[in-house]
């Protein structure tokens, strides 16, 4: 059984910026004098939305439109800030590369903003919200082909690339059903020219097991929606990293053929818990990288089953830690599973395991702390896993970064 270590350590809120306008040392200097060095200033903690390429982590800043660039190491790298918005809203960084070389794209409920951390090129807006429009940054994902996608109000917006330097994308929007309210990229190597978006629409409002649900497949290539299937309930949904399929996770488990929405197995779950009133919107399902197994979470108890994917029954099943929350996620090689748990006891808290599927054990195990003024409202996400080696970064108590990997 391997354990993970700890090989990196920094504190990330440390260079938010140049907020005094001396520079970004005396800021610190400042912070470490009167407020203390393991201390960021309110505004200066993070709340997830974090991200990183396995060499540079990106951090948004939680005052400005900005991000700051830092190796894996803890070295600091670059500050990129844009001067498009003056007001002081979170940004958030949500993907690494794929628009631009060294490019990433990062932005706030307004504004969607494009950037080079290798190069000096300035920050490029590239989509601003009209009148009440809000943007839904966590439906903000990149496709391997540059091409953006993202929700705002009831609207799907994929803006790809063009060969205009002035512009730089073209905008395409497809209209959504008020109702939806899940929403997922779904997208392998063997067919980027292909991607496709699913998102589920509740038809009866609630998340419980007494509704009914539509699944809409939209094409990125069409910009279209080419397929709806309505279905006993959705909670979750994942594609199979190189087969034409994907599974849905309702009432049933139920395995669908891309892109016609065709049933080729399904089974049904065994809820616990009150199923008429139960919250099961943080309900999961994915796939391993090699498509032999995909994890689920949807018991109260924070079970968590592993399943061949094939034949959609349970290899094994992990204990449960607690509430399960919606940031699952494998590491590159498909023997880690990285989960994370409310803490009943502490709603300012959270719990993160790892299990080595191999040894069926868990290897590491850490409880996070998250903003007191957003007790029981858990951040999307507070770690990523490197996308090329076993390495896991986690965002600790809103302003540090640890790096583990296994010992």
């Amino acid at each position: 059984m391997a354990n993970f270590k700890q090989i990196a350590d920094f504190d990330v809120a440390r260079y938010m910026g140049v907020r005094s306008g001396l520079s970004k040392c005396a800021d610190g200097f400042f912070r470490d004098l009167f407020v203390g060095h393991n201390n960021a200033f309110p505004d200066e903690t993070l709340h997830g939305a974090f991200d990183w390429d396995g060499e540079i982590i990106y951090v948004p800043c939680g005052y400005e439109s900005a991000f700051n660039a830092w190796s894996s190491i803890g070295r600091f790298l670059k500050h990129v800030q844009s001067n498009h918005d003056a007001n002081r809203k979170a940004c958030f960084v949500y993907h690494c590369a794929g628009v631009v070389d060294g490019g990433i794209i990062f932005g706030n409920n307004r504004k969607v903003f494009c950037a080079s951390v290798y190069t000096n090129t300035a920050v490029q807006e590239i989509f601003d919200a009209k009148g009440d429009c809000t943007i839904d940054m966590q439906s903000l994902s990149v496709t391997t082909d540059g091409t953006i996608v993202f929700k705002a109000d009831h609207v799907l917006y994929i803006l790809s690339r063009s060969d205009d330097a002035i512009t730089g994308y073209i905008t395409q929007t497809i209209p959504l059903n008020s109702r939806i309210n899940r929403f997922k990229l779904l997208e392998n190597e063997r067919d980027n020219d292909f991607s496709y978006v699913a998102a589920s629409e509740m038809i009866k409002p609630g998340a419980t097991l007494e509704g009914t649900a539509k699944l809409w497949l939209i094409s990125l290539k069409s910009s279209s929606v080419i397929n709806r299937l309505e279905m006993e309930h959705i909670f979750d949904f994942s594609r199979h990293p190189y087969k034409p399929e994907l599974i849905v996770l309702g009432r049933k488990l139920i395995l669908l053929s891309l892109p016609d929405l065709k049933t080729i197995r399904s089974v049904a779950l065994s809820f616990t818990g009150d199923t008429g009133n139960a919250d099961l919107v943080n309900t999961n399902v994915v796939y391993s990288p090699n498509g032999q197994y995909f994890a689920l979470t949807y018991a109260d108890n924070g079970d968590v089953e592993i399943r061949g994917a094939g034949t959609l029954e349970t290899v094994y099943t992990f204990n449960g830690r607690g509430f399960p929350l919606v940031d699952m996620a494998w590491d590159s090689t498909g023997n880690y599973l990285a989960c994370r748990f409310a803490v009943p006891s502490d709603p300012t808290k959270s719990e993160l395991t790892v299990f080595d599927i191999r040894s069926q054990e868990i290897v590491f195990n850490i409880t996070t702390n998250h903003k007191k003024e957003q007790a029981g409202k858990y951040p999307e996400t507070i770690f990523r896993w490197s996308p090329r080696t076993t390495e896991l970064a986690c965002l600790i108590d809103n302003q540090r970064i640890r790096i583990y990997k296994p010992a």
